[in-house]
Formats: C-alpha cells, sequence, structure tokens
C-alpha cells in the first residue's frame, strides 16, 4: 500500500515532461507587472516560473514599501484574492516566513504566496486547490493511514464538490486530521521529498498539484457533472 509521498511521485512522473504544458492557468497579465520584472517567451509554466523567481530577486532587496508592492501584487493582482486589508498585506509583507506558517489555515492561500517570495525553492503556495488533490491523491492510490488536509473554501463548484465528498468521506473512515500547526511543513517535505526524487523542484510539484485538482476530483467522483456556469 502506498503512502501519500508515493502518489504524488509517481502522479508526477506521469506528468512531468520538458514543456509541462499543462500548466494553463490564467493568462498573465504582463502590463501589470511590477517595474524590474518582465517575463520569458514560453508557455504559462516557464512564465510562472519566471515570475517566482524574479519576485523573489526583488524582494530579497526592496525596502518596507516595495516589500509590500511585491506582496500586494502576487496575493492579489496574480493571485485574485482581494479581500485582504492593508494590515493584513502589512503583516504578510514584514513578517518572516516562520512567524507566518503559525497562522496554521487562517489566511494560508494568502500569506504562503507571500512567503513564496522570500525562496521559491523552499516555500509554495497551500489553498483549496492543492488541498483538494492532495485529499484526492490519497482516495485514488487508496493510501495508508489517510490525512485529511484542510479543507479550503472554493469558488471552482467542481473543488466545492470535491470538498464535500472528501469531508464525507473521511468523516466515515474516520481520517487523521492533519495537525493545524504542522500540516503546512509537513506538505513542504512531501513536496521536497517528490521533487529530489525525480530532479524537479517545489515549485513544479505544487504547480501541478494546483494545475490537476478538477481532473482529480472528477477521477475520484467519476459521475460528477460539471454544473451550469461552473
Amino acid at each position: 500500500m502506498k503512502n501519500l509521498h508515493q502518489a504524488i511521485t509517481e502522479y508526477s512522473k506521469q506528468l512531468l515532461d520538458s514543456t509541462n504544458d499543462w500548466y494553463n492557468w490564467r493568462e498573465i497579465n504582463e502590463e501589470k507587472l511590477p517595474g524590474g520584472i518582465s517575463l520569458p517567451a514560453g508557455n504559462q509554466y516557464k512564465k510562472n516560473v519566471a515570475l517566482k523567481n524574479q519576485l523573489h530577486r526583488e524582494w530579497v532587496n526592496a525596502d518596507i514599501e516595495k516589500r509590500f508592492a511585491l506582496t500586494k501584487y502576487y496575493i492579489a493582482d496574480w493571485g485574485g484574492i482581494h479581500t485582504n486589508s492593508p494590515d493584513s498585506l502589512f503583516e504578510y509583507s514584514t513578517k518572516s516566513a516562520s512567524y507566518l506558517i503559525k497562522n496554521g489555515k487562517k489566511g494560508i492561500a494568502s500569506w504562503s504566496k507571500a512567503i513564496v517570495l522570500h525562496d521559491p525553492n523552499k516555500y509554495a503556495i497551500f489553498d483549496a486547490r492543492v488541498a483538494i488533490s492532495l485529499n484526492c491523491l490519497q482516495v485514488l492510490n487508496n493510501v495508508e493511514n489517510k490525512k485529511i488536509y484542510p479543507i479550503l473554501s472554493s469558488r471552482n463548484k467542481i473543488v466545492a464538490a470535491g470538498n464535500k465528498y472528501i469531508r464525507d468521506k473521511a468523516s466515515a473512515e474516520r481520517w487523521i486530521k492533519a495537525d493545524d500547526s504542522m500540516f503546512y511543513k509537513e506538505y513542504l517535505n512531501l513536496l521536497k521529498a517528490t521533487a529530489e526524487e525525480i530532479n524537479s523542484n517545489v515549485s513544479t510539484i505544487e504547480m501541478l498539484l494546483f494545475a490537476k485538482a478538477e481532473e482529480l476530483v472528477q477521477e475520484v467522483i467519476p459521475d460528477y457533472t460539471l454544473p451550469i456556469n461552473a
């Protein structure tokens, strides 16, 4: 019986290639890029990896004001999360990664984007899509000692349906509940272990989990029909 690391690794081996053209999330609006950043030609995978690396380089040498602007860009303009208050964005742009990780699942879709700017080779985004992918991979691979990762709300109807299915299944089967203070570090360890095994990187594995969320839900719920206006 597999563990979750093995499930993620096998899934990554199936899909990762020289182009990684499976990452076709919304196109980056290159007219809104922060000053000093320009992206290479290529697909959205290549552009997003370059964006993370360039934002990191800008962030390392930036003052407080510029770090705030870079963080706001990545959370709101790139990430589409517009609900954070200026105080929250200031916290996300000024506090250390270790401090923000202590928030647990509270605001994780935002603060995990913020700490990617600290080091995209060390930290990764965790949001509703990544969470449902981790949970679905456990079902599809009949992982031993299943652990339910935080179910985060989503406006995506497929992800929301997957969340309900996983919540009910985990309750009925008595899955272990991921520790709120530890699950993000466990998640990073899974990404790092997979990346090392297949000679990839943390960002790529995270992007795969993000991009394939809907497909994984539909594999878990094979009779699921996409709602009208999903």
